[in-house]
């Protein structure tokens, strides 16, 4: 598939990324930590594995303290050469900066393995079809090859969405994706 193609669409939604002022980022995170709070998938999980988002991503922040409020377990993942692990985390203390700036749980933290652990995936863009641009680190997909029977959920700005994105035979899908509008 193109890298360029895939390149313009990063590039593209960063721009976006910026152009987004912090009141409309906020309140679309608010209705984003909503939705997915009342997914069944989260209310029946005893563990979620959550990015911790960065950079004008869709936020986590306050979907991982309502779920810490609620007595249940975070894992946030790891970079560990080319694979990422999940440890459990009780709040941002538990977090120092790791691979290309995105906050990692420190080495204190406990590695969990609940392989049926709904996870909230990062990405860059989205398809209808669930297909999934990351950061082209591959570690979402290298991990779901690992860990398969994972529930998947994307959250997105709605701008992250596409009609169709480039997906090569490798890259895992999402199963849900949830954005302010749907």
């Amino acid at each position: 598939m193109e890298k360029s193609e895939k390149n313009e669409i990063r590039s593209w939604i960063k721009e976006q990324r910026k152009t987004l002022d912090s009141a409309t980022e906020h309140l679309w995170n608010d209705v984003i930590c909503q939705k997915l709070l009342n997914l069944t998938e989260i209310h029946q999980a005893f563990c979620i594995y959550c990015y911790a988002s960065f950079h004008g991503e869709a936020g986590t922040w306050s979907f991982m303290e309502a779920l810490l409020n609620q007595g249940k377990y975070i894992a946030v993942p790891k970079v560990s050469g080319k694979q990422i692990e999940f440890y459990a985390i009780s709040g941002k203390k538990d977090l120092e900066e790791g691979v290309m700036g995105i906050m990692e749980p420190k080495s204190t933290c406990l590695k969990v393995c609940d392989p049926d652990a709904p996870v909230i995936v990062p990405g860059i863009a989205f398809d209808r079809e669930g297909n999934r641009l990351g950061y082209g680190g591959g570690y979402y997909d290298r991990f779901f090859e690992r860990e398969p029977s994972h529930p998947r959920l994307a959250i997105a700005y709605d701008f992250q969405l596409f009609e169709r994105i480039p997906a090569e035979s490798h890259d895992k899908r999402v199963d849900r994706i949830i954005t302010p509008k749907g």
